[in-house]
């Protein structure tokens, strides 16, 4: 039986190490810090995962929040302008998604991948040693890499992406939020200036975690809600946060925030994303192919919520299909397979979801206005969040 190695210990890499070592195929994992670290460490992101996301955690017994994290039933979606809310609605999920903090997850993750006797490496490797190490390895997949190691996987010239960030991107994690009625998130639209995205999750330690509230702030890059520096320090973000609500929002928005407070000193995030969309198969300086998944392949920004559904999916798929195929040979035609339906029926529609709703084309427009007046309408604008692969199906409803 072959071996494989995974390199990043995250929302796609996880799921693949744990689903080839349930199945009885060796495996490494390769990650950059232990469980114990990525606790006391910063946020990582934002995420909601839906559904069918957390279905396949569940079916993987990776599932351990089902029953305890709250549910969020849909979106509340207002369009603000100068703290007015001139329109807005509420569109539900067929079933309800949840958030639970990643630095919960992946020392949960990794914690239970060690107790079922996973072969975890903790290390920092450079380009010329996972070049060396590829040669050890019957398969190398790539859920996390330097720059140097993203460099070896080539552009996608089917795909035109940003040369830089669409939104730049502040998180905080926060207790003390007065809860939003009906268990909906919150998604503000403010023109010109950006987008405001809020909802219940859970922290903490595994075994002690607790509800809080997740904010992102998504701000166009220039504009007024871009006040956030990487240098700053949480209390200072905090800060700012609470005068932008009061700034931009209606009062009765800001009035959920008059209390909150970071969760703890690791609470806050700022950055922006500069979107890739890259073909799945690397070739390192010797020549040797890699496979790469989630983020390496196909990374967007997180205000669709799509990156950690993404990566948990495609993770789930490659390990499938390493199993139903363990004697390899894991060739370019071979991966060239593997990451197809992944990328078809997954990563790509998550990606023209993301672009839409940044720069929303004028069905979509038509529809924030006038979903109000239509329940379907606006159930179908948020459940595809949860399915993108159905947005062809909403617009055509935004246009009738």
């Amino acid at each position: 039986m072959k071996h494989v190695q995974v390199l990043g210990a995250g929302e796609c890499g996880l799921p693949l190490a744990r689903r080839l070592l349930d199945g009885g195929m060796p495996v490494t994992l390769v990650a950059d810090r232990s469980a114990e670290a990525i606790l006391s460490g910063s946020v990582t992101s934002t995420q909601v995962k839906f559904p069918y996301t957390l279905d396949l955690e569940a079916a993987a017994g990776l599932g351990h929040w089902r029953s305890t994290a709250p549910e969020i039933k849909g979106i509340r979606f207002n369009l603000v302008v100068e703290r007015n809310a001139i329109a807005g609605w509420s569109g539900h999920f067929g079933r309800p998604a949840q958030s639970v903090d990643q630095r919960t997850v992946f020392a949960r993750w990794i914690t239970d991948f060690l107790a079922a006797g996973g072969d975890l490496q903790i290390t920092d490797l450079s380009l010329e040693d996972v070049d060396r190490r590829a040669a050890e390895y019957d398969l190398t997949v790539v859920t996390r890499a330097s720059r140097d190691l993203a460099a070896c996987f080539p552009d996608d010239p089917a795909w035109t992406v940003p040369a830089a960030p669409q939104r730049q991107l502040s998180v905080l994690y926060l207790d003390g939020v007065q809860p939003e009625q009906d268990d909906l998130g919150t998604y503000v639209a403010l023109p010109e200036l950006g987008e405001l995205v809020s909802y219940p999750g859970l922290t903490g330690q595994p075994g002690r975690e607790r509800r809080c509230e997740m904010l992102l702030f998504a701000a166009k890059p220039g504009r007024e809600l871009d006040v956030f520096s990487p240098l700053s320090t949480s209390v200072e973000r905090l800060r700012q946060t609470k005068e932008l609500l009061e700034r931009y929002l209606p009062a009765a928005f800001a009035d959920r925030y008059r209390d909150a407070e970071l969760t703890d000193s690791g609470a806050t995030l700022v950055g922006g994303v500069t979107p890739v969309m890259r073909q799945p198969i690397g070739t390192l300086p010797s020549g040797r192919l890699v496979l790469g998944g989630a983020d390496i392949v196909c990374r967007m920004d997180p205000s669709g919520a799509q990156g950690a559904n993404n990566a948990v999916h495609c993770g789930i798929h490659y390990g499938n299909t390493i199993l139903d195929n363990p004697d390899g040979p894991y060739d370019r035609d071979w991966m060239h397979a593997t990451a197809a339906p992944w990328l078809a029926d997954i990563a790509h529609p998550a990606a023209r979801w993301t672009t839409a709703l940044l720069d929303p084309p004028p069905a979509m427009q038509r529809l924030m206005l006038t979903a109000a007046l239509e329940v379907a309408l606006a159930d179908s604008f948020a459940d595809t969040f949860a399915r993108p692969a159905n947005m062809s199906t909403f617009l055509a409803g935004a246009e009738s």
